[in-house]
C-alpha cells in the first residue's frame, strides 16, 4: 500500500501550476512580437553629378571691339609735332589652345590668338612760324597712323568652379603681342606767305608698314555650357611700347618720328573643346 503525504499532493500541484502558467504566457508574448514597430522605410542616395574637368585643347572664334592710343612726337618740314591720336574699332579672329587642370581646383593653359581691327587714328595738324623778312611759312596737314593685325601669345591661369547645370573658369593671362602698322603717313599743303604773295607746295610724308613686338596682360571668364563648347569674356591691355618710324617726301627728305601705341581690347568669343564634355548636364 502506497501512501501519499500531504508533501507530495504539494509538489505535484505546484509543478501542474507553472506548466499552466508558463502556456498562458506565451501567447501572450508571441502577440507583443507581433506588435514591434515597423522597420525604417529605405532612401537611396542620390547620384553624383559629374564634376566639369578643363583639361583639353580647344579652338574657337572671336568678336568684340579695340581701343587705340598713340602718342607721336617729332617734327615735318621743320614743325614739331607732339599729339596723342585715339582711335577705336571692331576686331574679329580666332583663338587656339590648351589647359590642364591640377590640385582640384587649378586651370594652367597656353594661347595664342590673333584678330583683324581697322584702328584708324587721323589727326588734323596745322602750325604756322615766322621765317623773318615779312614770310610766314603756314603747314596744314592730317597724319595717319592704322594698325590693321593684332595677336597674342599667352599663358593663362585660373580658378574652376562648378555651379548645378554649368562649370566655370575665372583666369589671369600674360605674355607676348603683336600689331601690324598699315603705311602710317602725313598729308598736306606747306604755305609760303609774304608781301610778294604766296606759294604752296604739297607735303605727303609716308613710312613703310611695319611689325612691332609688345606685351600684354588680361582677365577674362569662360562657362562651359553644353556638351563640348563653351563661351568666352575677356578683356587685354596690350603695350608696344616707343618705335622710331622713318618717314620720307620726296621733296623735303626723312624725318624721324616717335610713336607710343597702347591698345584695349573687350572679347567675346567661343570654343569647342575637344573631349571637354558636360556629360549628365541637358
Amino acid at each position: 500500500m502506497v501512501f501519499l503525504g500531504s508533501g507530495g499532493v504539494t509538489r505535484t500541484s505546484f509543478a501542474t501550476g507553472l506548466v499552466a502558467a508558463a502556456l498562458g504566457v506565451m501567447p501572450a508574448m508571441a502577440a507583443d512580437l507581433g506588435r514591434l514597430p515597423p522597420p525604417a522605410p529605405f532612401y537611396p542616395s542620390a547620384a553624383l553629378r559629374p564634376v566639369y574637368n578643363w583639361t583639353g585643347c580647344y579652338l574657337g572664334a572671336q568678336l568684340g571691339g579695340a581701343w587705340a592710343d598713340n602718342q607721336t612726337n617729332g617734327q615735318f618740314a621743320g614743325f614739331v609735332l607732339s599729339e596723342n591720336n585715339s582711335s577705336a574699332s571692331v576686331l574679329a579672329g580666332g583663338q587656339v589652345g590648351c589647359d590642364l587642370q591640377f590640385a582640384r581646383n587649378w586651370v594652367i593653359g597656353a594661347q595664342a590668338d590673333g584678330a583683324w581691327t581697322n584702328l584708324t587714328a587721323s589727326r588734323a595738324l596745322t602750325g604756322s612760324q615766322n621765317l623773318g623778312g615779312g614770310i610766314t611759312l603756314t603747314l596744314n596737314g592730317n597724319l595717319i597712323e592704322k594698325a590693321n593685325v593684332l595677336a597674342t601669345a599667352t599663358g593663362r591661369i585660373g580658378y574652376a568652379a562648378n555651379f548645378d547645370d554649368i562649370a566655370g573658369l575665372f583666369y589671369l593671362k600674360g605674355g607676348a603681342a603683336f600689331v601690324n602698322f598699315e603705311t602710317p603717313n602725313f598729308t598736306g599743303q606747306l604755305t609760303a606767305t609774304g608781301a610778294g604773295g604766296s606759294a604752296n607746295g604739297a607735303v605727303d610724308f609716308s613710312a613703310p608698314s611695319s611689325n612691332r613686338w609688345g606685351w600684354t596682360i588680361g582677365v577674362g571668364t569662360e562657362w562651359a555650357v553644353a556638351e563640348n563648347w563653351s563661351i568666352v569674356g575677356e578683356w587685354d591691355y596690350l603695350d608696344f611700347g616707343t618705335q622710331t618710324l622713318t618717314f620720307t617726301d620726296a621733296t623735303l627728305g626723312s624725318t624721324q618720328i616717335s610713336v607710343r601705341q597702347h591698345i584695349n581690347e573687350l572679347k567675346l568669343g567661343i570654343n569647342y573643346r575637344f573631349g571637354n564634355r558636360l556629360p549628365g548636364y541637358p
